[in-house]
């Protein structure tokens, strides 16, 4: 089971957007389930459109967290992947535990029930340095931050490292890492960002999502992309490239000559 971090303490980063649509391309290649760790719930909003709010606070990412409820009992199934949900609720966490470093413990104790069961684990994390953040770092192989054209954007890069960094050296730990391009387009100003996210040292930039109203439509409208569109095609190619960084041993890209 490889788990991949969806991450970026900017909002409107495309963080949600591109982590329920890298979900859709990894439950193509094997069983994969969507962890919503923002209370935003903009995730599960995509992933579980009916699911009204007595069945969300029955179960959701919190219960596991605290260690209310097993994982298992809080998973929902579509057919497209499983879902952990997401609840508002994540805004008294730290109210009820503190500790960063239980909570870590714990959602690991929860991940190796269902170790056998998922290919891949997607989590969405929030927009800002909160322990859920620290939780799904310390949780994960790969950390994906998706970036897109803005004067901050480099500033919120730096200030999500400096995140990953603490994480690394508390827990010592080593991730991977890898920077989403998301909605960039051909002005000089965005390509000169683009070249000063590829300075940052190895840290690589994997394939560009396309500035497109139609990923922005079908987020929107809660719908998977359409099959062979370029859009389809940018989050699968991402997909390939990821499993290349958390499993290359696997990885179709390493068989090609």
């Amino acid at each position: 089971m490889k788990v991949i971090s969806i991450s970026n303490i900017k909002g409107g980063s495309g963080k949600s957007t591109t982590a329920a649509h890298l979900a859709c391309a990894l439950a193509r290649r094997g069983k994969t389930l969507v962890i919503d760790m923002d209370m935003q719930g903009d995730l599960t909003d995509f992933c579980l459109p009916d699911l009204d709010l007595a069945q969300l606070d029955e179960s959701n990412v919190m219960s596991v967290l605290l260690g209310m409820k097993r994982i298992t009992d809080c998973i929902r199934e579509t057919k497209t992947f499983d879902v952990l949900p997401s609840t508002l609720s994540l805004a008294k966490l730290t109210k009820y535990n503190p500790d960063a470093t239980s909570l870590c413990l714990q959602f690991k104790r929860a991940l190796e029930e269902v170790r056998n069961k998922y290919k891949f684990v997607v989590i969405d994390t929030p927009g800002s340095a909160k322990h859920e953040l620290t939780t799904a770092i310390y949780n994960s192989e790969l950390i994906l931050i998706p970036v897109t054209p803005s004067k901050w954007t480099i500033r919120a890069v730096n200030l999500l490292l400096d995140e990953i960094s603490q994480t690394e050296t508390i827990f010592s730990q080593k991730k991977k890492i890898a920077f989403v391009p998301s909605w960039f387009g051909p002005s000089k100003k965005h390509r000169d960002l683009l070249d000063k996210l590829k300075q940052i040292e190895e840290i690589p930039s994997l394939c560009e999502i396309p500035k497109s109203e139609t990923i922005k439509t079908k987020t929107e409208k809660q719908e998977p992309l359409k099959k062979d569109s370029n859009a389809w095609h940018a989050f699968d190619v991402l997909a390939d490239e990821s499993i290349a960084l958390v499993d290359p041993e696997n990885s179709i890209l390493s068989m090609k000559p």
